[in-house]
């Protein structure tokens, strides 16, 4: 698969722009690995002479629009589209119950875990809008989680094309060594994070249940 995307952006006349596009479309359900085009989009920048810095930026923006659009359409066509049959078949009755008993017990660190796990982003978000969450605690919550898995994978993009050029074999041999570990080391620094801003909440909480008794 990368191989593939990274071949078809460079024969397009989107090139960098043509990930940007696809994390959009990824924010919205789009069933392809959100890594695997951050890491082509990694490739492209070192390819086109674009620093790290640079695509960082711009894939980040990419992926929180992509999240904001799910998270905006269930704020204002959340309730209409959970009652629809064909919603359902997506996003069962099940499912989004548990969504929102994950919401109920851990608050909004449901939204920076729900970056990490490729199968309930977007409901988690779309779910999220349809709660009516401020959308700044939305932009904060996975926007730090964002901040975390986003430079990652342009890094090893960038670094894969920077020690292997084209020679697609040991490209293809560095990139399923590193992919795995890659995938460990973002969750693990998301789950670093999510312990951390999950004791904070817990003692503010703490602190306000002590100062109202």
């Amino acid at each position: 698969m990368f191989a593939q995307l990274l071949e078809y952006f460079q024969a397009s006349p989107l090139t960098i722009w043509g990930p940007f596009l696809v994390l959009l479309l990824c924010g919205i359900g789009l069933p392809l690995p959100e890594d695997i085009v951050l890491m082509v989009a990694g490739a492209l920048g070192f390819i086109e002479g674009r620093s790290w810095v640079e695509v960082t930026v711009l894939m980040y923006f990419g992926v929180m629009l992509g999240d904001s659009t799910i998270f905006v359409a269930g704020r204002y066509w959340g309730g209409r589209l959970r009652a629809a049959r064909w919603f359902q078949r997506y996003f069962s009755e099940v499912k989004q119950a548990k969504v929102e008993q994950s919401f109920a017990r851990y608050h909004s660190m449901v939204l920076f875990v729900g970056r990490f796990l490729p199968g309930l982003r977007a409901p988690i978000f779309f779910t999220a809008g349809s709660m009516k969450v401020p959308y700044w605690k939305f932009l904060l919550f996975d926007g730090a989680a964002a901040l975390i898995s986003v430079p990652v994978f342009v890094w090893l993009g960038y670094w894969l094309w920077a020690s292997f050029g084209a020679d697609l074999t040991k490209l293809e041999q560095a990139l399923s060594r590193t992919h795995a570990y890659s995938l460990w080391v973002t969750a693990g620094l998301g789950l670093i994070v999510a312990v951390f801003l999950l004791v904070r909440w817990r003692r503010h909480q703490a602190r306000k249940a002590k100062a109202a008794e």
